[in-house]
């Protein structure tokens, strides 16, 4: 069987063609459906454009061997569908730990010190001065949502900063690894309530959809600081717009949105303490170069009959 690869990700096709000459590489285009029909493997798309589920995965189903997910999230992908078919899905889930870590960091301090404004008006000629509230990062209570290899990458790098640890997740952790991470277990609402700083860093799945609801949001300290790394539909954006612009909150600092791209009239746009990054938290020149070698190891693989690495059960 000759290999035909469908791209529906934005990745070099050019790289895949020069590394693999003797397989077909298609890129989506405007068809995705077309580029999956008789491929034996797909890169799936981060972007949120096509979504492997449907005319794509019926397309795809009875010739494919590998979906690879550029990307540890798999809201791109219907992996129920995916495993009922019996197609092999793999993610990159780790390899940009370090990329998303390091920008919850820098979003709790941005937060905390509510420098974008200060930015934006020295941009536009005054000098802000001592007007806005700002928070040392230390002395302050973190909880982190989701202690996967994200939030426990998050956890490494905020032990160095003084701060109380806590965190929830979809099930409690060792002793020894709480002890090694500095964590403390909470339940959810706890940890909302104990929350001066509130780290999103989980997987997006019907038990975390609308997880930070109205309600949740209503229960954080005054003045706390929201940090959203998972995805927009993990937070009930209206409400937390409505909390900043009513001073309940002291900033939100977000890199994903519930649609993206997001509309001019999204919610937070334009609220003072609101930051916004376009889901470029992981998009680091290192974590693309450890993504693009799974993708190009995962195909070998594949061409020459070996189990790719990353493949979810």
């Amino acid at each position: 069987m000759s290999e035909r690869i469908a791209l529906l990700a934005p990745f070099p096709a050019a790289v895949l063609r020069e590394r693999f000459v003797d397989t077909e590489v298609v890129e989506a285009g405007d068809d995705p459906v077309g580029a999956c029909r008789g491929a034996t493997m797909v890169v799936a798309d981060w972007t949120g454009r096509h979504r492997v589920e449907g005319a794509i995965l019926d397309a795809l189903a009875p010739t494919c061997r590998l979906v690879q997910v550029p990307s540890a999230g798999l809201d791109g992908v219907d992996l129920r569908g995916l495993h009922a078919a019996g197609v092999p899905v793999a993610n990159c889930a780790g390899l940009n730990d370090v990329a998303v870590a390091e920008w919850c960091v820098w979003a709790a301090i941005e937060g905390l010190r509510r420098l974008g404004g200060d930015r934006e008006a020295l941009a536009e000629g005054d000098w802000p001065g001592l007007g806005t509230p700002r928070f040392e990062l230390a002395g302050r209570t973190v909880g982190i949502v989701g202690l996967g290899s994200i939030g426990r990458a998050v956890a490494h790098r905020l032990s160095a900063f003084d701060v109380a640890l806590r965190y929830t997740s979809g099930r409690r952790r060792a002793p020894d690894e709480e002890r090694g991470l500095g964590v403390q277990w909470r339940e959810l609402d706890d940890l909302v309530a104990e929350s001066q700083v509130l780290v999103l860093a989980c997987a997006l799945t019907d038990a975390t959809r609308g997880l930070l609801s109205a309600e949740r949001i209503r229960r954080l300290p005054t003045e706390a600081v929201v940090v959203n790394a998972a995805r927009g539909e993990v937070a009930d954006e209206v409400a937390l717009a409505a909390a900043l612009a009513e001073g309940r909150l002291h900033a939100v600092v977000t890199d994903v949105f519930g649609e993206e791209p997001p509309p001019p009239e999204h919610p937070l746009f334009g609220v003072p303490g609101a930051t916004t990054t376009p889901h470029v938290a992981g998009s680091t020149s290192e974590a693309a170069r450890r993504i693009g070698r799974r993708i190009l190891r995962n195909v070998a693989a594949v061409v020459e009959g070996r189990e790719p690495e990353g493949l979810l059960p």
